[in-house]
């Protein structure tokens, strides 16, 4: 009869007549006994008939036969991926994360026999000279290059090279999977390298960009591609396609735009961190922004940020107001005309401090909460040269923390306060305690749409080297992603 280990017995004990029953199975301690037979579809209970424990058995030999059949598998990886996609093995059944990811990628994938037979061709054709099929991005745990891959293989018609010519050169697996992007379908080796992460996603606007490259991949002007957000110069077409690396898309046009105009490069980079570097509504009025803010290199690039959320909210944000318990007065915007005509810097800058300081006023604006995002904040302890620092990540869900959290930090997070109501975005505030009960405001931070696309400090600051790195940690916990500029 299996021994019951002394530390077991002193401080988990359990009926005796289950003791060996559960020995048997490898569980040491109740605990983690109970919540296999939950999973499993068992009663969580230390009291049970025999037939329980044969059923229980037979299930524990079945998982364990059926982990070792995966383990056959995990060695042999053209076997495993004949079985994802030949629908013999689906990723509920799979324990590694790596591999499991694998699964589900090409289980979304399409479920057309021709389809999975040559999208199984290329994934083994990759893992004979490269191992990226069952690989993540560089910290970002929930991105599997086999999601980029696929998307490569739904256009391979229109690949300009056969997969079987392409050599890995570079030992980054982020660099290699890129130049398989230009391997497959850049002529002329030009596509900007801030294109390729376009293969890696999944929604709507990557789509599109995909379009992009491929368009720009033949050698074809940017000004020509489809659904482009906005007209493009010659000028700014061309100074698009080098922006930085790490930025998106829309950014990069925004690049272009600033570029053409004769921009700064500070300004740039301030501009393109904004709302402006992700959305092109209203473009009309936004791009002669664009040129306020070429035109006036002396303007500090830390105010950028915050004049584009006045000028939002001057012009395009509405205004309700709860005159009495649940009844609402609708009102427009404050300037729905404002113009940046005759505009000055020094008049602008007076007139956003005045309504920066309006903000703290707290009138007009309900008492009711943000709806709660679908992640949460963050506890975390770290060591830094001062001792240990407790930090903490918290929602802010109502009117009155954004006008603390604004006065505080001296910026206008308060202005978010309708894109909040609305659920376009959720604001978060990262605090810092010496002593753990005394907390002090560091960083806001914003988040839409599952990335981090703004953090600011004191009057706007970037955030520093200890609140960049709980900031990130927070993201890979949360499975956040993180904007490549703000």
């Amino acid at each position: 009869m299996a021994r019951r280990p002394a530390y077991m017995r002193n401080v988990d004990p359990v009926p005796a007549t289950i003791e060996h029953h559960m020995l048997e199975l490898g569980f040491d301690n109740s605990r983690d006994y109970v919540d296999w037979c939950w999973r499993n579809g068992f009663e969580g209970t230390l009291f049970k008939a025999r037939s329980e424990f044969v059923e229980e058995r037979r299930a524990f030999e079945a998982i364990r036969a059926r982990r070792r059949a995966q383990e056959r598998l995990h060695k042999n990886p053209k076997a495993f991926l004949a079985a994802v996609c030949n629908g013999e093995l689906t990723s509920e059944e799979i324990d590694r994360p790596n591999f499991k990811r694998v699964a589900a990628e090409i289980q979304a994938s399409n479920t057309d026999p021709q389809y999975r037979a040559s999208l199984l061709e290329m994934l083994i054709a990759l893992c004979k000279r490269d191992d990226m099929v069952f690989q993540t991005v560089a910290g970002e745990d929930d991105l599997p290059f086999v999601r980029g891959l696929i998307k490569l293989h739904d256009r391979r018609k229109l690949w300009l090279r056969p997969l079987d010519a392409w050599r890995p050169k570079r030992k980054a697996r982020e660099r290699r999977f890129g130049e398989l992007t230009h391997h497959l379908f850049d002529r002329y080796g030009d596509v900007p390298r801030f294109m390729e992460r376009v293969w890696l996603g999944n929604d709507r606007a990557s789509r599109r960009h995909r379009d992009w490259y491929v368009h720009l991949g033949r050698g074809y002007n940017l000004r020509t591609a489809k659904k482009l957000p906005v007209t493009l110069t010659r000028k700014s077409a061309h100074a698009a396609l080098r922006a930085p690396d790490d930025y998106t898309p829309e950014q990069a046009i925004r690049w272009g735009q600033l570029s053409a105009l004769g921009a700064r490069e500070e300004a740039i980079h301030a501009t393109v961190a904004t709302r402006l570097g992700r959305w092109f509504d209203h473009e009309d009025f936004w791009i002669t922004v664009l040129r306020f803010i070429a035109a006036n290199p002396m303007l500090d690039p830390r105010q950028i940020g915050p004049l584009v959320d006045y000028l939002q909210h001057q012009k395009f944000e509405p205004t309700q107001i709860e005159v009495a318990p649940g009844v609402w007065r609708h009102e427009p915007p404050p300037q729905p005309g404002l113009s940046m005509a005759r505009r000055t810097v020094g008049t602008l800058m007076r007139q956003m401090e005045a309504w920066h300081a309006s903000l703290g006023k707290a009138y007009g604006l309900p008492s009711g909460s943000y709806e709660k995002a679908g992640f949460g904040g963050m506890l975390h302890d770290r060591q830094n040269a001062g001792g240990e620092v407790r930090w903490a990540i918290r929602q802010l869900r109502n009117a009155r923390d954004l006008q603390i959290e604004g006065d505080e930090l001296r910026h206008c997070v308060a202005s978010y306060h309708w894109s909040c109501a609305r659920g376009v975005c959720t604001i978060w505030s990262l605090s810092a305690s010496d002593d753990r009960t005394t907390f002090k405001r560091r960083v806001t931070i914003e988040v839409v749409n599952q990335t981090i696309v703004q953090c600011r400090g004191l009057a706007n600051r970037d955030p520093d080297a200890d609140e960049w790195a709980v900031i990130t940690q927070w993201a890979n916990r949360q499975a956040l992603r993180l904007a490549h500029r703000f």
